[in-house]
């Protein structure tokens, strides 16, 4: 697990080893991840979800529905203060990344949308960055959210095709949340999108 944000850290991110089986699988994953999509992150980023990755996949209980509401949790942690403060908004940022990237299905029956786990993540990384401005990579992942996350959709679920029912279930879930991993999905089994309307031209 990467070490705990500190204030009289280097400006570049905890260093962290990619050692492990876990580790090892989710770095060459999230590699074939960026090359299908162009996308590249930095380093310090890609080590830090490969850590985060490998945290929640044998700690499932972390972003599950018996887990504190989000919203509830991230305005306990903006109440604390010192380092008690920076881990509680980083379990935070952590958990919001986990959710639109791993399991933004979680979302489909929830009274609140993707976009707004998104903006919780992104502000609890944030005031990380405010709190410790010399860790690059927390003011990166608040930047930089929505296009990791999409990247860690595609580690879990590369080039995932949906047809028929699976896919009017994946163009509900895009008028729903807005999400453009969904939204290239959609455009890659030639469907028009029109967020103006709810009708499906193929």
């Amino acid at each position: 697990m990467p070490d705990s944000p500190s204030s009289s850290s280097s400006s570049r991110a905890p260093s962290l080893s990619i050692d492990g089986t876990l580790e090892s699988y989710f770095y060459a994953q999230i590699g074939s991840a960026q090359e299908r999509s162009g996308t590249e992150l930095p380093e310090e980023i890609e080590a830090y979800v490969v850590h985060l990755l490998a945290q929640f996949a044998t700690r499932t209980g972390l972003a599950g529905r018996r887990s504190k509401a989000l919203a509830l949790q991230y305005l306990s942690a903006r109440t604390q203060t010192g380092s008690a403060r920076s881990l509680a908004l980083r379990e935070v940022g952590d958990r919001a990344l986990f959710i639109t990237g791993v399991v933004p299905r979680s979302m489909d029956r929830s009274p609140v949308n993707l976009r707004y786990v998104q903006s919780i993540g992104q502000s609890a990384y944030h005031q990380l960055s405010e709190q410790h401005r010399r860790l690059e990579v927390f003011r990166e992942l608040a930047t930089r959210f929505e296009e990791v996350s999409e990247v860690i959709g595609d580690t879990v679920e590369p080039g995932k095709q949906e047809e028929g029912a699976g896919l009017m279930e994946l163009y509900e879930r895009w008028r729903r949340h807005g999400c453009s991993r969904d939204a290239r999905r959609l455009l890659a089994a030639g469907v028009l999108l029109d967020p103006q309307t709810s009708d499906i031209v193929q």
